[in-house]
């Protein structure tokens, strides 16, 4: 066995080993922790801030570029390719930070950890957040343009953030190319401007003010930054791709230099703005609490008004009470279960 099969298997062994007894520990500590007994009935109560979720998922992706460039940076396996020769270094002059899981075994790694510790999490905040504000929205605490731009912008988010492991499984080098690889990265980029913009609007709709007393117009200003990049990256890349780029990093030093700030400026926004927003904005005391068990499943949103509101109470008890009894029926069950959604 050579020394990438050797890394292949060991580092995904230990992960996956390390994952299923955390997964064990927290299932037992749920277990305890979270089980409630009432009437007759059991069923799981878990209160948490919906921006958990997010954040988590980012800290996994940064644990993920971290064991990636590690590896293909010192480990001197065969299987990685020099970085002057890769696919993206020959068309953009420059390398990007997905060189670090484009070539295995940490392909391998990135595939194991994508899915269950950056996708499953993502796709559950998306949900979760649009739940929350729908829930707002029925309570009159959201406007409701907000509550319709997230009706057109979740579907996208969810399915962009459903498909982003085809941005590992697409490698560059692969039959179908850069661009296979490319796009759904370029539909992330989309979803990351749009989650932005969508916690700006609630922030400072829903709970009127910004954490650390930041002003609504640096809020916008930093979406308007991030978005502009985003566009110009987007350009940027496609251009290369057609042949006529607006900036190529093998045309001047000035251009090297333009490229570089460009890829690094949107990944420290993108990345490191939103581990430091979303670790701040789940402090905001702005929480829901799911219970789930026997005939019952049920939201509630804790402290609607957000950090330093004067509502420390549970906003809302609408239940979902799920029964085989007829006479539920009759009076009226789907009515019922469209409130407590």
């Amino acid at each position: 066995m050579d020394n990438s099969s050797k890394v292949a298997t060991s580092v995904p062994a230990i992960l996956l080993f390390g994952a299923w007894a955390l997964c064990c520990l927290y299932l037992f500590f749920f277990e305890r922790r979270h089980g409630v007994r009432t009437d007759s009935k059991y069923y799981y109560s878990l209160t948490f801030h919906v921006e958990t979720l997010r954040f988590y998922a980012f800290i996994s992706f940064t644990i993920m570029l971290i064991i990636g460039g590690v590896i293909t940076e010192f480990s001197g396996l065969d299987t990685i390719e020099d970085s002057n020769e890769t696919v993206i270094f020959e068309l953009f002059g420059i390398n990007h930070a997905c060189n670090w899981i484009d070539h295995n075994p940490v392909k391998l790694i990135g595939a194991i950890l994508v899915v269950p510790l950056i996708q499953v999490p993502l796709m559950l905040y998306v949900v979760i957040w649009h739940c929350r504000l729908r829930k707002q929205y029925k309570m009159g605490n959201a406007p409701w343009w907000l509550y319709y731009m997230s009706r057109l912008f979740t579907p996208y988010n969810f399915i962009t953030v459903a498909e982003l492991h085809l941005w590992f499984v697409n490698n560059p080098n692969d039959n179908y190319g850069f661009t296979a690889h490319y796009i759904p990265y370029l539909m992330f980029q989309i979803t990351m401007c749009l989650m932005v913009m969508m916690n700006i609007c609630y922030l400072t709709t829903v709970q009127g003010k910004l954490f650390w007393g930041i002003k609504p117009w640096l809020a916008w200003g930093y979406f308007c930054l991030i978005t502009a990049l985003t566009i110009f990256y987007i350009v940027f890349v496609v251009t290369t791709l057609a042949g006529v780029p607006v900036v190529s990093a093998t045309r001047s030093g000035s251009e090297l230099v333009i490229s570089k700030i460009l890829t690094t400026l949107w990944s420290i926004l993108a990345l490191f703005g939103t581990l430091v927003f979303s670790g701040r904005e789940r402090l905001d005391g702005d929480t829901i609490t799911l219970d789930l068990g026997d005939d019952t499943m049920s939201m509630k949103i804790n402290n609607a008004g957000g950090e330093g509101s004067d509502e420390n109470t549970t906003s809302s008890t609408e239940k979902r009470d799920i029964t085989t009894d007829d006479d539920m029926k009759r009076l009226g069950l789907e009515k019922d279960v469209e409130l407590a959604i």
